[in-house]
């Protein structure tokens, strides 16, 4: 199975159909949402999305959209801090129920200072604060979650487009002698042609302005 893997192959229009329908189907080259059956593993779901996440990422930094940036840091942060809290209530679980206490020294293995033990020190008191902690965090990504969503729902309404309709205008804007086809022109070269489209259309605004002046 063959997949697109970078702003330099994925084609615009899958690229927004994913970053609609959270389909990862589309990173599958050669994938057609009407000819095609099969269904991703909950395995290749998280491999896709690992992909596609690198991907957006790539197209925050060619668009210059900061917002898009602002809310992958909020994706990054909770993934970390799911991992945290997964591992230390799962760490705090197996000594409650089997009594290790050596286990509890994996806890300071994930090397984040907030959250360390020192078994050498009365463990009640540590293990009660780690869970008063683990409780803090579990709300803190239930919130940033909330967040995440709404910045999700106004970025896809804003970014709401027509692709067919953009192509036709930067054929004309740019004066191409080919056809822009949103099913095949990649995610890099279409920035690229919308970056080149503004500026002309700046540069032209300016030199109006001038003869207008003159």
């Amino acid at each position: 199975m063959k997949l697109y893997k970078s702003c330099n192959t994925l084609p615009i229009r899958k690229f927004h159909k994913i970053f609609e329908t959270n389909d990862y189907r589309n990173l599958v080259i050669g994938f057609d949402e009407e000819n095609d059956e099969f269904e991703l593993t909950e395995e290749q779901i998280i491999e896709f999305d690992d992909i596609f996440e690198t991907i957006y990422y790539e197209y925050s930094e060619l668009s210059e959209n900061h917002k898009l940036r602002s809310i992958l840091k909020k994706r990054y942060l909770i993934n970390d801090w799911t991992f945290l809290y997964t591992m230390i209530t799962s760490i705090i679980n197996m000594y409650i129920d089997l009594g290790n206490i050596e286990s509890l020294l994996m806890i300071n293995e994930l090397e984040e200072s907030k959250y360390s033990i020192d078994i050498d020190k009365p463990l009640e008191p540590q293990i009660k604060l780690l869970i008063k902690k683990m409780k803090a965090l579990k709300n803190k990504i239930k919130i940033y979650k909330i967040k995440l969503s709404e910045s999700n729902d106004v970025n896809k309404k804003q970014t709401k487009i027509d692709l067919d309709r953009d192509a036709l205008y930067l054929e004309k804007n740019l004066e191409l002698k080919r056809n822009v086809d949103p099913n095949t022109t990649p995610v890099a070269p279409w920035i690229k042609m919308i970056q080149m489209s503004k500026q002309k259309a700046k540069d032209y605004g300016k030199n109006s302005n001038n003869n207008a002046r003159s």
